[in-house]
């Protein structure tokens, strides 16, 4: 056919970026759920701001107790009208949203780390031992503890490049950095698009754009977490504009000691690479512990993302360290 190409004129890079997109496809994670997704995925962008509002509290506290009184409350429903809402754009309950996200936050600790199934528990949001255990077996079909030896053996092995690129993994002291975010669902390779729909939506409500720095803050792990629910925010630092009744919340990245490496290249597989060279291959050599995992991880885009065509980026890759 007129313009198709040999795969030997595809270069290293074009082709594992069409490996990886392919695997996304085609597989579901290594150490994904084994229950029926919701009946409807997340929006793929979340422009409602009462819902978004709601989202950001509910992740705000994945190891502390939230009523649905007080959710709804704070977005100024009442609780039946508020479920009704949540239910209507997220694809499923508040209380099936927040079981389902503080479960795989606790399946990617047990995958990632060596904490007692207790901790993973507490960190999750359960304060009894059994009632997670059942919690997570209802979910991922093994208890805890057969679910971590099961997932470490499927997790992939490092690369010789993953390796060769640990070696320049630094720690680095982050101050706090409040942001305006907003929120996103999707694989890595939706990423572009989101940055796009972002950059418009800013441009939308007059937000100074040609000064913003831009960060993106990943909520869930690919090894765990279905790709149409993986939560992406893409956020701006925050220079104090009036976000009132838009669709952007208010975060704040904890000041603390971050394990960072750089790349320049292609989004994809570069974010892949470097996320991998960090939490597999350098992580277990260097005696550091990882927070779980939405415990403020993020990327620091060194050029605007939503001006780089084909996937080109400047990106450092932060992990926060216990």
């Amino acid at each position: 056919m007129d313009g198709d190409f040999p795969d030997g004129d595809l270069t290293p890079a074009v082709r594992s970026a069409i490996d990886w997109k392919l695997a996304q496809i085609v597989q579901p994670p290594p150490a994904a759920p084994l229950t029926p997704a919701p009946r409807r995925p997340p929006p793929r962008y979340l422009d409602d701001p009462r819902i978004a509002r709601a989202v950001r509290l509910l992740d705000g506290v994945p190891a502390a107790p939230l009523g649905l009184d007080a959710v709804a409350e704070h977005v100024g429903l009442s609780p039946f009208h508020f479920q009704r809402y949540f239910q209507e754009v997220m694809g499923e309950s508040p209380s099936a949203y927040l079981r389902r996200t503080r479960l795989d936050r606790a399946a990617m600790g047990l995958l990632m780390g060596a904490e007692s199934v207790m901790q993973v528990a507490l960190d999750a949001g359960y304060a009894s031992h059994e009632a997670f255990i059942r919690a997570f077996q209802r979910r991922f079909g093994r208890v805890p503890s057969q679910y971590r030896q099961f997932a470490q053996c499927n997790r992939p092995l490092p690369t010789p490049q993953q390796y060769e690129q640990a070696a320049q993994v630094r720690v680095q002291l982050f101050k706090p950095l409040p942001l305006l975010a907003m929120r996103f669902h999707g694989s890595y390779g939706d990423r572009e698009e989101h940055w796009r729909v972002f950059a418009d939506y800013l441009r939308r409500i007059g937000f100074p754009l040609e000064k913003a720095q831009a960060l993106g803050v990943s909520l869930d792990g690919s090894l765990v977490t279905p790709a149409e629910q993986i939560r992406y925010d893409c956020a701006v630092i925050d220079p104090g504009f009036d976000a009132t009744d838009t669709a952007l919340t208010r975060h704040s990245l904890s000041a603390g000691r971050y394990a960072t490496l750089r790349f320049d290249g292609a989004y994809l597989p570069g974010i892949v690479n470097t996320l991998s060279s960090v939490a597999i291959a350098w992580l277990p050599a260097s005696g550091e512990k990882l927070k779980p995992v939405n415990d403020g991880g993020f990327e620091l885009f060194h050029t605007p993302p939503w001006a780089q065509s084909g996937g080109q980026q400047s990106v450092t890759v932060a992990l926060p360290l216990a």
